[in-house]
């Protein structure tokens, strides 16, 4: 069977939440194959083998196997850059979970070796622009529906600091879960980011404030073109996951509606059921629809999604940011600024 016929055989390594749902996905996705998994943790590869009826196995087995066309890469995201490497090195396609690295040295190395590999897609897992409320912003946005654009305000909580948890591990929640934020506001804006400043608390998780981390914080973001983006970034939502983007333009504004939108004067616990619970149903749909449009570019069938420079820009901004969080000054975006 000719490449052009058969499903693009995908593997997934790492599957904690976020490669785990990769990986029911890619299970019952058109035009995919689900081969392999793999995972760091002792047992999990095999766990999870098992229950989706795949082969199991080490990163290392998995970037290996011939009969693997492209890699999922979901594994913790300190070891994303290097990791990234290694897959393209092998010849697969990659599907590369956000941040693609939590250093820019790191991330100019994966850039560099992507580049060497025209004939290799590289998709970087930014699902906001797969979700239906962000793409229609954006549609307006780029229509000019509300004038030019001139100040992006978004709002992304999440419920809980997941128990176990290493900011070591993750590069800070300023980067490993604000890329997001980042990378909606350069979309939205087509513009670089050049300078962020946070204020950062952690009131709710004390601890976090001595690994250079917070609970909550507002960053601003300046724009080459003049442009401003503010974010609440979260993890103390007391009713679920919350996410809102409105974008201030010169004649109106463009929103991406949320359940806490309206006229309520009081959210609490109790409308807890009108929210999504986690990431996961907030942007199921979003999910699927990433990794259809990766299947596809990878077929010749699709154009590329967000790209290796997408992702530099919001790394960038999340290396910055976080330094700025526990520097308590603005810093320029595109150093290798240290943290903690």
């Amino acid at each position: 069977m000719s490449r052009a016929t058969r499903p693009l055989r995908l593997g997934v390594a790492g599957l904690g939440g976020m490669g785990t749902l990769h990986a029911e996905n890619a299970q019952r996705l058109p035009g995919a194959e689900l081969v392999a998994v793999a995972a760091a943790r002792e047992g999990r590869a095999e766990e999870v083998g098992r229950r989706l009826g795949v082969a199991s196995s080490s990163y290392a087995e998995l970037f290996g196997r011939p009969d693997v066309d492209a890699v999922v890469l979901a594994a913790r995201s300190v070891d994303h850059g290097p990791l990234a490497v290694e897959a393209l090195r092998s010849g697969k396609h990659l599907f590369l979970e956000k941040p693609g690295s939590t250093s820019l040295a790191d991330h100019a190395t994966l850039r560099l070796e992507s580049a060497a590999r025209p004939g290799q897609m590289v998709q970087v897992g930014y699902m906001r622009r797969y979700d239906a409320g962000f793409v229609e912003a954006h549609r307006r946005v780029r229509a000019g529906d509300g004038g030019a654009p001139l100040v992006i305000l978004l709002t992304s909580r999440d419920t809980e600091w997941p128990a176990g948890e290493d900011p070591g591990d993750t590069g800070g929640f300023l980067l490993d879960m604000a890329v997001h934020d980042y990378d909606a506001a350069c979309w939205l804006f087509d513009d670089e980011p050049v300078e962020v400043s946070v204020a950062r608390q952690a009131l709710v998780y004390p601890t976090l404030a001595g690994l250079g981390d917070l609970d909550n914080g507002l960053v601003t973001i300046r724009f080459a073109h003049g442009g401003l983006a503010v974010t609440h970034v979260s993890r103390t939502s007391s009713f679920g996951h919350d996410i809102r983007c409105e974008v201030v333009g010169s004649e109106g504004s463009v929103f991406v509606r949320g359940p806490g939108d309206g006229a309520a004067g009081l959210i609490d616990r109790s409308d807890a059921s009108r929210f999504p619970s986690d990431y996961r149903a907030r942007f199921a749909d979003a999910y699927v629809a990433e990794l259809a449009a990766f299947v596809a570019a990878c077929t010749g069938e699709g154009p590329a999604g967000p790209t290796l420079d997408d992702d530099r820009r919001a790394v960038a901004t999340g290396i910055a940011a976080r330094a700025s969080a526990v520097g308590g000054k603005p810093l320029a975006i595109g150093t290798d600024w240290p943290w903690p």
